[in-house]
């Protein structure tokens, strides 16, 4: 899997307004070749800190995504109501054993 991070910071008097376009954009619905799963996070000690994180089971359909004008209106959005912290394209794989993992 593939995935989109974006992390930012909302400036407190848009935070409603953030809610509701980020929750549009998670909202809409894809076409067969753009499916994906969108999450959206606020960091517990940063009140208006936000990580969105939108992922894909092809690197083919990033790419796609990436040259949407859905993703121009999400970075605009971003830009309008907020600062943007990081934007990093990730490689995501799931964990299937975590008993390695617990003391």
């Amino acid at each position: 899997m593939v995935g989109l991070q974006i992390m930012v910071t909302i400036q407190s008097g848009n935070r409603q307004e953030f809610l509701q376009a980020i929750d549009m954009f998670c909202s809409q619905q894809a076409t067969d070749s753009d499916r994906a799963e969108d999450y959206v996070l606020e960091a517990v000690d940063t009140p208006n800190q936000f990580f969105y994180l939108k992922q894909w089971t092809d690197q083919r359909l990033l790419d796609n995504y990436l040259k949407t004008n859905r993703f121009k209106a999400l970075l605009g959005a971003i830009q309008v109501l907020g600062k943007l912290k990081t934007i990093r394209l990730v490689e995501l794989e799931e964990l299937k054993d975590v008993s390695n993992f617990i003391y």
